[in-house]
């Protein structure tokens, strides 16, 4: 492995991140940005088959149907097809709870699914160009297992308010304010 591959690692692995993270906070910018303009997603018939454009519209109406979602990736295997072509499959695990605006009627269900990628650099930029979703399994939570009585329970924040969002520098950007940070 040598350094321009462990970059391509890197900066794919970015991309899957920064997704997860628009999925989160209903940021459907980041979301957008991790697909080429001409990229193909092939999610369950009856979430979304076809153009980024439509997955995108998809997810700016179910997304807010939800009261919180968490999506964490495990296992990500990235092979090579040439220095511009990337074969990604990552597992996903997904909290998500509907409200009373979602059909699931407030219960929350968990899935269990890969992501099988191909990413492309185009123009030097990483992004997906084609994506398919395998589930593998789901789980509704049994409806009196939740309970957010504790003072710091359900701070998530889907409204562009997240502390998470905060801009921060990079290796040679502006160092980013530090409210509420021990001095």
């Amino acid at each position: 492995m040598n350094i321009d591959e462990l970059s391509a690692r890197a900066e794919i692995h970015d991309v899957l991140l920064r997704y997860c993270r628009g999925l989160d906070r209903v940021d459907l910018s980041l979301v957008r940005g991790a697909f080429h303009d001409d990229a193909w997603i092939d999610f369950p018939e009856s979430l979304h088959i076809g153009g980024v454009e439509g997955f995108v519209g998809f997810l700016a109406a179910e997304m807010p149907r939800f009261e919180r979602t968490m999506h964490f990736l495990g296992n990500s295997l990235i092979d090579f097809d040439g220095p511009d072509v990337a074969h990604v499959e990552t597992y996903l695990s997904a909290d998500h709870q509907g409200s009373d605006r979602h059909h699931w009627k407030n219960e929350t269900v968990k899935l269990w699914a890969r992501y099988l990628d191909r990413f492309e650099r185009r123009d030097g930029v990483w992004r997906i160009a084609r994506r398919r979703m395998v589930v593998d399994w789901m789980f509704k939570y049994p409806a009196g297992g939740w309970f957010d009585d504790h003072p710091d329970a359900s701070v998530t924040r889907r409204d562009g308010t997240d502390p998470a969002l905060r801009a921060t520098a990079g290796f040679t950007g502006t160092p980013a304010a530090t409210d509420g940070w021990p001095s």
